[in-house]
């Protein structure tokens, strides 16, 4: 509706996550930081999160041939999971390309039927969408949002931009949907969209710099973060007004981000934090919590999101976001609390449940990561059966880190089994409802 459209305050708490897959260094070498997901690459590529495992628990690389018998396969898999490679070394390069292509891997016959203007930059549509006629689908995108079905949200947002191409609203929740759906590429497209159409909307430009904070993009994080306190009304005084400032929707670079850019953004966000006095801003928090994730400063981070929970305790997205922090700053047990404080407040935030599996390999508790990966993949697809909807995208990074607990458990059957993609034969045999 027309209401709707013209309100760019109107907001929900779930428009951030963010992953500890892309360890952050101090010297912000690498592009290497990441905010939203313990995430491993989809596909036949297994990328553990590298740095801050210990040496008896690093999980190595696994790079699946077709053309190797099932049994060499497994072999390589368990050996490269026992050896203690270089992981970075060896797999940056295959992790960076799958990470352009991994979201439409699953669906790359899937073009958008409709005319839109180029400034999408490339967003696949479904094709199969069974609600592209549907009657108020954002408002129902928005109902399926808070029950937790991410996928069908999904459909309904992609119906509400198929009918209203203009609607700033429908891609700034496709957008925060996709990136909890562990969908980052798509998420990107769909906010840059979204700050096309409305350039001051802050929980679009929050969410854009936590993706792509996660897809190693520093300089355009930082950026993002900038332009957040430049449209605030109540931080945008900050800010000296400099002209050529870059767009939203430049090329993006994996560059390191120059210490001394990272470093007046976050002088600007603490003296935001300084006027606000004993007034807490949980998206000021949160935006720091980005900054210190960035430079490396965890602690910091874990601070500024505690700090954020004491005014948003029942943020689901916000725990996650503690919970990859704590992960990245070698705090694997605490890591785990958030993580399960988030699924006891969203049960089918399935990013969330992704991380609990990776620290759960972090750790050590192999059966418990491959019961959380199978609860994803089950939550996926009774979603998906219940719609008639197709194959989500984004399964292929779960199946991936599954493929790697089972070579852990040392379960050549089982491995098999995730190989082929049976998941009913891989609930079973771990007394999982279907």
């Amino acid at each position: 509706t027309a209401e709707r459209k013209s309100s760019s305050s109107r907001t929900g708490s779930k428009e951030l996550l963010w992953s500890s897959e892309h360890r952050s260094q101090p010297e912000l070498s690498g592009g290497k930081s990441a905010l939203n997901s313990e995430s491993a690459s989809e596909l036949e590529l297994v990328a553990p999160t590298q740095a801050r495992l210990t040496k008896e628990h690093r999980w190595g690389s696994a790079l699946l041939s077709r053309n190797h018998s099932l049994e060499e396969e497994f072999e390589r898999a368990k050996a490269a999971v026992e050896s203690d490679t270089e992981f970075w070394d060896k797999m940056q390069a295959e992790w960076e390309e799958m990470a352009r292509r991994n979201w439409i891997s699953e669906n790359q016959e899937a073009q958008n039927q409709v005319t839109i203007s180029a400034s999408e930059k490339g967003y696949y549509f479904h094709t199969e969408n069974p609600f592209k006629d549907w009657p108020g689908a954002f408002e129902e995108g928005l109902k399926r949002l808070k029950e937790g079905d991410l996928p069908v949200t999904i459909l309904f947002m992609e119906a509400a931009i198929l009918q209203d191409p203009g609607d700033a609203e429908a891609w700034q929740f496709l957008g925060i949907t996709q990136a909890e759906n562990e969908n980052e590429q798509a998420a990107i497209v769909a906010l840059q969209r979204c700050l096309e159409l409305q350039p001051n909307n802050l929980k679009a430009l929050m969410a854009l710099a936590v993706s792509y904070t996660n897809t190693g993009h520093q300089q355009d994080a930082c950026e993002a973060l900038k332009n957040w306190i430049k449209q605030n009304p109540k931080y945008k005084y900050l800010v000296k007004s400099k002209k050529g400032s870059p767009g939203l929707t430049r090329q993006m670079s994996k560059s390191p981000v120059d210490s001394s850019v990272l470093e007046g953004v976050k002088e600007l966000y603490l003296e935001a934090a300084h006027q606000n006095g004993d007034m807490i801003d949980p998206d000021l928090q949160t935006g720091l919590g980005v900054l210190f994730h960035l430079s490396g400063e965890f602690n910091r981070a874990i601070d500024a999101f505690n700090a954020a929970l004491t005014v948003r305790p029942e943020d689901y997205s916000l725990w996650n976001r503690l919970g990859a922090t704590l992960a990245n700053g070698d705090r694997s047990e605490e890591a785990v609390e958030a993580y399960t404080r988030a699924l006891e407040i969203q049960p089918g935030f399935i990013r969330s449940r992704y991380n609990l599996g990776i620290s759960c390999i972090n750790l050590g508790a192999y059966r418990e990561a491959v019961s959380n990966f199978l609860t994803a993949l089950s939550l996926q697809r009774k979603s998906r059966n219940q719609q008639q909807v197709p194959h989500p995208a984004i399964s292929g990074n779960i199946w991936a880190a599954l493929r790697i607990a089972l070579s852990l458990m040392d379960q050549p059957e089982l491995f098999q089994a995730a190989n082929l993609g049976d998941l009913d034969v891989l609930l079973r045999a771990f007394n999982l409802d279907p």
